[in-house]
């Protein structure tokens, strides 16, 4: 992370030439978990037919120490698992460093009284938007040879900040699946079992039903051909109509 311009031009020439970068303006402002910074982990699979699924039950990723921009330690301003594990306050604060996505509205109403936000309202519809945006963005190079019957898992990360505006951080491929905490180890065996029954049991249907009566957590959010899709309880969403 790099505080002045000068820092990024003596970063970048200092690298091979034709070389390429992704730079991100850093959020200063952002909300913040009882003082702490955090991060939305969103899971979304893409079919053939450019199905967008996103899975209801995301998470957040919490940092171990408190907010400061004039901190320079990593665990402060990074809240990636893979780091925050490193840190000597990993799971003071919560097992794992993750929690539930839902917390946040009871969050909201301790912290934001006044302003009524709920995630249902206020922060899964722009959510949702901007993964439909980035799919249709590169749709032509998701699948370029138009080979049948494949999909792609990816890990979505939001910020939101002190304005309560939703931002995306970046998509992830190969997605970290690790279980920091008993929760995602609870969640992780019926999200591949939701996965596997939106990607692959129709073409090599189970013998049995691993979910039971348990209903799929996917949601379809954004479909080429809403006609075409059969689901059963999943819901339909068109990017095109509020």
């Amino acid at each position: 992370m790099f505080r002045n311009l000068k820092d990024i031009h003596n970063f970048l020439n200092s690298r091979a030439l034709h070389s390429f970068w992704v730079v991100q303006k850093y959020i200063e402002k952002p909300l913040l978990y009882f003082g702490r910074k955090f991060d939305i982990r969103v899971w979304v699979v893409v079919t053939h037919k450019h199905e967008v699924f996103m899975y209801k039950k995301a998470y957040i990723r919490t940092s171990s120490d408190s907010y400061d921009l004039n901190n320079k330690n990593n665990y402060v301003h990074l809240t990636n698992n893979c780091l925050q594990q490193h840190g000597q306050n990993y799971g003071k604060h919560e097992d794992g460093n993750t929690l539930p996505l839902e917390i946040l509205d009871q969050y909201f109403e301790t912290a934001y009284p006044e302003k009524n936000v709920k995630l249902e309202t206020h922060i899964i519809p722009r959510i949702k938007d901007l993964i439909i945006d980035t799919i249709l963005c590169s749709k032509a190079e998701l699948n370029p040879l138009h080979r049948p019957h494949i999909f792609e898992f990816f890990g979505y990360d939001f910020m939101i900040d002190e304005d309560l505006r939703t931002w995306l951080i970046e998509v992830n491929t190969n997605p970290y699946l690790g279980t920091p905490n008993e929760y995602i180890g609870n969640l992780l065996p019926k999200f591949v079992d939701d996965m596997l029954d939106i990607t692959v049991d129709h073409l090599i249907p189970p013998k049995t039903n691993p979910r039971g009566d348990r209903p799929n957590d996917f949601e379809i959010i954004y479909c080429e051909n809403n006609s075409q899709h059969s689901q059963g309880p999943l819901n339909v969403r068109s990017p095109f109509t509020q």
